[in-house]
């Protein structure tokens, strides 16, 4: 392990010590902060149905009640469906917890920030992956999802090791790179259907790549070099698809797999006209799951319908089932720290500006990604439940911010303590709303009380605050929870149902759009105090209690 380290971290024995001791540091401080806030929050809504998934596969049922479920929850309940073998201790004990459910997304997280560390070094230099990794570490909307049992951290991951093979494969052409490509892609395909579109751009970015470097050479063998690169990108895609469909079936224990196309039950549109169209196809054995296309049939359907995911929520505006154009980039503006935002901006004003490494092509790696998934979340994903969905791009920008710190040499004293002082700022932003991750919002929303004005659903209120609503009911006896009829006095609600997510939009119309909220609970709930006079003075203004 230590030698890894050594190999990593610095080529230079005079560094080893200062730059291990420095990301350990960063690490540990990561993990430690996991862990607590792990074992404050509540059970969001989410988590016991993955958790029951992957103790189902475990025991070999890979039947599926629902589509938001995927094999790599089997990694979470590995603690708890280890702790049925072993005798009553305290081992046995802490297994069956829900943290140590949790811990195991926190470990996998550990694991992308040291590929986020490793890749931007290999990319850019020491300080600017340290810079990096500090940008991963001290991100909120990260650290809200690397300490749940659910699916977005593990996509997350899978794409950006994906990510990173590719660009050791395009350096490297053997089937050592190739190889881990393709098990990173197969491992993303558990882990979320959003990864079902890697794999074309994968195959897209390496042949831009190779296309610049081609065009630099100024080569006059265009017609005897290209079908070279086609075979090679054939066999890659080749190689990717086969381990994918063996890693699928591995996950889902081979259940259910080379059933005729024509034997599926599908609900979704495209699947059904597949059916009906391509009769000859009904008869060929798909070698997937059926658990795995089922719930990818159950996606696409949810995609059209809405069904299952509320009432889409964006700037006092609700929708179903269509979202709303651009919801993404306002999420992003709202709840990525101001400082990060910055950042990306310095990155890509710097790289458009560098001729040398827009030439180098090497970038395009993470770059195609980046826009590919802008571009597709922002226009065509209907999906608008949290910006969780759009943490797969995070890691990419995190790695390529790292540019704008490759040049940190030059910087003048000032600007070195102008950065200094901005990760000051980021940490602070951060730790104000400890240990209630989930709800963050930047600057740009000043009072925490007022952002159910701009986003809801997992932005705001997943469930995260439930242990915290409950003991203030039991400090405040006389407030009422989500009272049935219009009222005064002391009055909580959740955000979700306040503004039409989980509820009719109309049915808290009244206290949405005449009162204010005076406090929250866990930056999440909302706390209304309406005096008598209050109430019976904007009844008589505005009629809403008649």
């Amino acid at each position: 392990m230590i030698s890894l380290w050594r190999k990593v971290i610095s080529n230079s024995p005079s560094l080893w010590n200062q730059n291990f001791i420095a990301i350990s540091f960063i690490l540990l401080f990561f993990l430690t902060n996991s862990v607590i806030t792990a074992k404050k929050i509540t059970k969001t809504t989410d988590e016991v149905v993955h958790l029951e998934y992957g103790l189902n596969l475990l025991s070999g049922d890979s039947k599926r009640s629902i589509d938001g479920t995927m094999p790599i929850s089997m990694w979470n309940a590995l603690p708890r469906f280890m702790a049925q073998y072993l005798p009553d201790n305290n081992l046995k004990y802490f297994l069956d917890t829900f943290l140590a459910a949790r811990l195991m997304t926190v470990f996998f997280s550990c694991g992308i920030a040291f590929i986020v560390f490793h890749f931007s070094r290999a990319l850019y230099g020491f300080l600017p992956a340290l810079a990096s990794l500090i940008l991963y570490i001290f991100d909120p909307n990260i650290l809200a999802h690397s300490q749940l049992v659910t699916t977005d951290t593990y996509v997350t991951g899978f794409l950006l090791l994906a990510i990173f093979s590719l660009w050791r494969y395009a350096l490297s052409r053997n089937w050592k790179n190739a190889l881990l490509l393709g098990v990173s892609l197969g491992l993303a395909q558990t882990a979320k259907y959003t990864a079902i579109s890697y794999p074309f751009l994968a195959i897209l970015s390496l042949l831009f790549y190779d296309l610049i470097r081609l065009w630099k050479k100024e080569t006059k063998n265009w017609a005897r070099i290209i079908p070279s690169y086609l075979w090679e990108y054939f066999k890659l895609s080749a190689l990717i698809l086969a381990i994918s469909i063996l890693i699928l079936n591995i996950a889902y224990s081979f259940q259910d797999t080379f059933i005729p196309f024509g034997k599926y039950s599908f609900n979704s549109g495209l699947f059904l006209g597949i059916q009906k169209e391509t009769p000859v196809l009904n008869t060929a054995p798909v070698p997937i799951p059926y658990a795995h296309l089922q719930g990818l049939d159950w996606t696409m359907r949810h995609l059209q319908t809405g069904v299952w995911h509320g009432n889409h929520y964006l700037l006092g505006n609700t929708r179903k089932p269509d979202g709303f154009l651009g919801y993404y980039i306002v999420a992003f503006l709202l709840k990525e720290p101001l400082v990060t935002q910055a950042f990306i901006l310095l990155a890509f004003g710097t790289y458009f500006m560098d001729k040398e490494r827009r030439e180098s092509a090497q970038e395009i790696f993470l770059l195609i990604p980046i826009v590919f998934y802008f571009i597709y979340f922002n226009s065509f994903y209907n999906v608008q439940i949290g910006i969780r969905h759009y943490l797969i791009i995070f890691p990419l920008l995190f790695v390529f911010v790292g540019s704008f710190f490759s040049k940190i040499h030059k910087f003048s004293l000032k600007h070195k303590l102008a950065l200094v002082f901005s990760f000051i700022y980021l940490v602070i932003s951060l730790f104000s709303y400890f240990p209630y991750y989930i709800p963050y919002f930047n600057e740009l929303v000043w009072e925490r009380k007022n952002a159910y004005l701009y986003l809801a659903d997992s932005n705001l209120d997943w469930g995260q605050g439930e242990g915290a609503l409950q003991q203030y009911l039991e400090e405040n006896p006389q407030a009422k929870y989500e009272p049935s009829k219009v009222d005064f006095g002391l009055i909580v609600i959740s955000p979700n149902a306040l503004v039409g997510v989980t509820e009719d939009p109309q049915k808290y119309a009244w206290l949405r759009e005449n009162f204010e909220p005076v406090d929250t609970v866990a930056y999440e709930y909302l706390v209304y105090d309406i005096s008598r006079s209050s109430f019976e003075e904007q009844c008589e203004r505005t009629k809403f209690c008649k």
